[in-house]
């Protein structure tokens, strides 16, 4: 097994060295950077301190090296802890002892107080890339303030750590004079420079505003044995051009920048090795020194350093429990549900060795430390109309310890009525299905979002579950509303959903990540089944974003969320957190290799892009066949339609609730009909090793007749008018909100834009079937199916889709048709243009796509012209609508297969 050894730089016996600090054991006496120990510090500060008998007046060659420690720190306050500090009105100054200097010191950002707008609210951890490692190093007359370079490593001593010195090197963020010594010989800095600065480089996000000193204050400093917390007030000033709703004057907007500076504990704490197999964040390392390996990456899981207070037991308290205080702003009403799916956790942990390895306080209102303090873990509730949690942690970024956590949760996703329902773009729907879903689309995304600046909290978890829980609570009310169910029903959905949310990020807290497989443990029935649930939790971990299990009529309604941490979770927690008395290398992998057990499977964020392959990947679905589900969601809705202006309208009450109400219910059908659409093409994908029990192969060809089952979901649900033939009178019932002020967004057409909003769905779900992507997995499963067996193919894909689609062509044979009954419904021949274009441009080859592809388009192309004139030859008598459509479409194709012929000529 290989691990590090002398992660930190007061290590003993250090063999490693990471580059930028020189080991220091702790049996050598400190020195400053100059060699001279702490007895030649103190001499030399005795030359030079308060009352020295060698500064006495005439006497040019005893002139002291610098002023009296008395003058400079007139009018400062000394604030004891882990750096001595004094605390003017302006200045902040540090005394530091040779103890202080070349040490490492772990420094965490929050935004303490914020302006209400992302990422500027209070309790948001703050920092780019990984955590920052401090040190103090006197260099001549100053002290640099440098932020060590801790990402690569080697032996020390040897010709890999000699590259690496010459290859990486720390950044030098500050060079602050030594103001004078203090009377215990220490280096007294003005640390001023240093915070009263854009050092958290608010003004990369905040563009057009910067830094102003002479607006910006101290607004806490406080010291502690093991840290110190200072606060700044951080204004930032813009020429007032840009308008915040949430500020006042944007000419001066005041952020409070909270910094923790601590030592990095020498607690004895041993990294654990990650395996891909099992969902942790990672601190991830360079060793060169890993001479002749294919991967020089030295990977360890983020987690708590947990110890038994009795080794010997199976089962023991821990030795320092994990303490999570529930902030004194949280809800009275909601402190139980949030409490219980904290503790939740605790069961995993008992499995693992461990009881009540967490514990949970009230935030009392007499306690005076600060939520951000590094000391104190919080469960925080904020109100910056956001619609977010977070369940972040701050971590050693040598060895992945997890040190801090903090909670949030903005109250907003409570109020899940919201003006983003009135309106959709094909924008909000890529956003709601994955994304873009193909690669040149998604590299130019990645580099519209990389551009220009940093990428915030890259290390830190900005979880979007609670934004998504607002539209499961809406889903809800709605249903229920139209069923008549009793607001304790309701009441009972939300209790539900928020102890999920919070089990969700306390599961980020303890160092897990996304699992959105887990939803595909269960199927329909088991997913009714209270008793059930109840045991094992609705999902196979709560690290999903689940979707409220709400049943058709003739369903039986079990839990709407789960009530407990999954089987996921426990084997995670089991992998993460168990102390091994033997080779913990092998009993990790024995750990790892059940991950072939269904319950075991594991997606996360980047196995859920619009780009990926595997069906039962996603966010907000549910049980292990999604077609299944999506059957479901569309019986939902079509029950809930007739019900959405009576149930959801009171007398005296304005209508944007009804189009609130029908936004919520057409995104749920088209959220479930896009699942659907990723089984053709799909793969199911495993992360499971060689050897593994009952695992899968890495892909898997989903079976030709699901493919063939979800088009013909599709078939009735998606390119079809029935499902969308909503009453007159509830189209003219939809009306916006109508208030027009900062923090509302009243859309700019107050009337709904029916054709356009269904199209929209049908266009998205179209653009999955016939992406690039799509099409060349099915062309490439041509050659992963055995020959013997059959095949879905984009032949046959292309086929179904002109059929269904162009349908009404072949069946024109005679009708009453007129331009109030066309032979081919404006909803129809809007999707038939749809169709059309994604045709063309696949036959002209304006996207990538297998070349079998195009020349089967053409084909299509070619038999649709020949149906399209049959029609327009024949006696039928077709209303003005359908005869315009079906002769431009005719020309339109007749252009297409012109232009193909044109490309081919030699």
């Amino acid at each position: 097994m290989h691990t590090l050894r002398g992660l930190f730089a007061l290590a003993v016996g250090s063999s490693l060295f990471f580059f930028g600090a020189a080991p220091l054991s702790l049996a050598d006496e400190p020195t400053d950077a100059s060699g001279s120990s702490q007895d030649e510090v103190m001499a030399e500060a005795s030359e030079n301190g308060d009352g020295d008998s060698s500064s006495s007046e005439g006497s040019s060659e005893s002139k002291p090296k610098y002023p009296p420690h008395s003058v400079v720190l007139k009018d400062t306050k000394p604030v004891d802890g882990f750096l001595k500090l004094h605390k003017g009105e302006e200045k902040l100054f540090a005394e530091l002892t040779p103890a202080h200097l070349n040490r490492d010191m772990l420094v965490i950002m929050t935004i303490a107080k914020g302006i209400g707008q992302t990422p500027f609210v209070g309790g948001y951890s703050w920092g780019f890339d990984d955590d920052g490692v401090w040190q103090f190093r006197k260099v001549g007359e100053k002290i640099h303030l440098v932020r060590r370079n801790i990402r690569f490593t080697a032996e020390q001593g040897s010709p890999e750590f000699q590259a690496v010195g010459l290859s990486y090197t720390d950044s030098i963020l500050f060079s602050l004079p030594i103001a004078t010594r203090g009377p215990s010989g220490g280096y007294v800095i003005d640390l001023s420079p240093v915070f009263m600065s854009d050092l958290p480089q608010i003004s990369s996000v905040l563009r057009g505003f910067s830094f102003t000193p002479s607006r910006s204050t101290w607004a806490d400093v406080k010291g502690y044995d093991d840290n110190v917390e200072v606060q700044v007030a951080a204004t930032y000033a813009s020429g007032g051009g840009t308008a915040i709703e949430s500020v006042a004057d944007t000419r001066g907007v005041t952020i409070n920048v909270h910094y923790s500076i601590s030592g990095i504990p020498n607690s004895g704490y041993k990294p654990r090795l990650a395996d891909d197999r099992v969902g942790y964040f990672l601190t991830v390392l360079k060793d060169y020194s890993k001479k002749g390996e294919e991967d020089q990456f030295v990977r360890y899981i983020n987690r708590w350093d947990l110890q038994k207070a009795d080794s010997k037991e199976d089962i023991s308290p821990p030795k320092d429990p994990i303490i999570f205080y529930l902030e004194k702003t949280i809800p009275v009403k909601y402190r139980k549900p949030i409490r219980d799916g904290i503790l939740e956790w605790n069961k995993a942990f008992q499995q693992a060795g461990y009881y009540d390895a967490i514990q949970v306080r009230q935030q009392e209102k007499t306690d005076s430390w600060d939520p951000e303090d590094v000391n104190y873990n919080t469960f925080r509730w904020i109100t910056a109309g956001a619609g977010f949690a977070m369940g972040p942690s701050r971590v050693n970024p040598l060895t992945g310890q997890i040190l801090d956590a903090d909670i949030i949760f903005d109250s907003d996703f409570l109020q899940y009525w919201k003006e983003d329902y009135e309106t959709f773009t094909p924008e909000s729907i890529a956003a709601m299905t994955g994304g873009p879903l193909d690669l040149t689309t998604y590299k130019e995304q990645q580099v519209r979002e990389h551009m220009g600046g940093h990428n915030h909290s890259q290390n830190n978890w900005k979880c979007t579950f609670c934004n998504g829980m607002s539209h499961q609570f809406a889903l809800g009310a709605t249903v229920m509303a139209a069923r008549g169910r009793s607001p304790e029903d309701m009441e009972k959905l939300i209790m539900q959903g928020l102890k999920e949310v919070t089990m969700h990020e306390v599961g980020h807290t303890l160092g897990l990540r996304h699992n959105f497989k887990s939803s595909s443990a269960l199927t329909l029935a088991e997913l009714s089944d209270p008793e059930k649930t109840g045991k094992s939790g609705m999902t196979a971990s709560v690290m999903d974003y689940a979707p409220a299990h709400i049943v058709t009529k003739e369903m039986k309604q079990g839990d709407y969320f789960s009530t407990t941490i999954g089987p996921y979770d426990m084997w995670a927690i089991e992998f993460g957190y168990k102390p091994f008395s033997g080779d913990e290398e092998e009993e990790l992998k024995k750990i790892a290799s059940r991950s072939g057990q269904p319950e075991l499977v594991y997606a996360t964020d980047e196995d859920t892009r619009g780009i990926d392959p595997d069906p039962t990947a996603n966010r907000w679905d549910l049980s292990g066949d999604q077609i299944d589900y999506a059957k479901m969601q569309a019986q939902l809705v079509a029950e809930a339609w007739p019900g959405v202006i009576d149930s959801m309208i009171e007398d005296g009450d304005g209508f944007q609730r009804a189009r609130q109400a029908f936004g919520v219910l057409l995104s749920t059908h088209g959220r479930a009909m896009h699942f659907a659409s990723r089984y053709v093409g799909g793969l199911y994908v495993s992360r499971s090793h060689k050897g593994d029990k009952d695992a899968p192969a890495p892909f898997e060809v989903v079976d030709v007749e699901k493919q063939r089952e979800a088009i013909s979901l599709l078939e009735e649900q998606v390119f079809n008018d029935k499902p969308f033939q909503f009453p007159p009178e509830l189209y003219n019932h939809l009306a916006a909100t109508r208030w027009d002020h900062w923090g509302s967004n009243a859309p700019i057409r107050t009337d709904y834009a029916v054709h356009s909003v269904i199209s929209m769905w049908q266009e998205r779900i179209l653009a999955q079937l016939l992406s690039s992507l799509t099409l060349e997995r099915l062309h490439d499963s041509e050659l992963k199916v055995p020959a013997d067996q059959d095949a879905f193919t984009t032949a046959e894909l292309l086929e179904r889709l002109t059929k269904a689609i162009f349908s009404e062509v072949d069946g024109m044979n005679g009708g009453d048709y007129s331009n109030r009954n066309p032979a081919i419904s404006s909803l129809r021949r809007n999707l038939q243009r749809s169709y059309m274009r994604e045709l063309s441009n696949l036959a002209l080859g304006n996207f990538s796509a297998p070349q079998d592809c195009q020349t089967v388009a053409y084909s299509q192309l070619s038999q649709l012209e020949e149906r399209i004139k049959k029609v327009l030859d024949s006696d039928v008598e077709l209303d003005a609508y359908t005869q315009a459509h079906l002769e431009e479409t005719a020309a339109r194709v007749h252009k297409v297969i012109d232009a193909r012929l044109l490309q081919l000529s030699p």
